[in-house]
């Protein structure tokens, strides 16, 4: 049968899709590198699969290659204004990204936190009663779970304010 000419859209079928996507990744993984070597190039790539699976290459190795992107960037960034303008919308957006996953990251901590009091008044009835009705070791467990939710929240507290102070900093810059 030879070799045809495909039409360039999206492949329908999910199981012909993961094989295109399969093939097409080691092709392209295969290109990256010849024009690693053939040019002496330092290159990445990140692919995410149909399901969403991410797949890399990068010559040397990708961490390198990303960190050197980002330093190269932020040298770029502290330059002129032209190239903040040109990089506004990047940073914006980076912004925005990390606004939401600061909010994710407090809404699974309350969540956490509102676990954690439940495993721990789980079965304690005693606590639920009056505190004059509580006995001395009944009072001195009572505070020192009390202390250990207030340690608790301190930190929690500690961390959301070293966050957002980061969140200004990166803002700023």
């Amino acid at each position: 049968m030879g070799r045809r000419k495909i039409k360039m859209e999206m492949v329908q079928d999910m199981n012909t899709r993961q094989v295109t996507f399969s093939k097409r990744r080691t092709g392209l993984f295969k290109k990256a590198s010849e024009l690693a070597t053939l040019c002496n190039a330092e290159l990445g790539i990140v692919v995410f699969s149909p399901g969403g699976k991410p797949f890399s290459y990068g010559k040397p190795d990708l961490d390198s290659v990303v960190e050197r992107f980002m330093r190269d960037d932020d040298e770029s960034d502290s330059g002129d204004e032209e190239g903040r303008a040109r990089n506004g919308p990047k940073l914006k957006k980076m912004s925005e990204r990390l606004d939401s996953l600061n909010q994710e990251i407090e809404a699974e901590k309350k969540r956490g936190e509102k676990d954690q009091e439940k495993l721990e008044s789980a079965g304690d009835e005693r606590f639920k009663k009056p505190i004059e009705a509580l006995t001395l070791d009944e009072l001195n467990e009572y505070k020192d779970k009390l202390k250990t939710v207030h340690g608790r929240i301190e930190g929690d507290a500690y961390r959301v304010h070293a966050s957002s102070c980061l969140l200004s900093l990166s803002v700023k810059n």
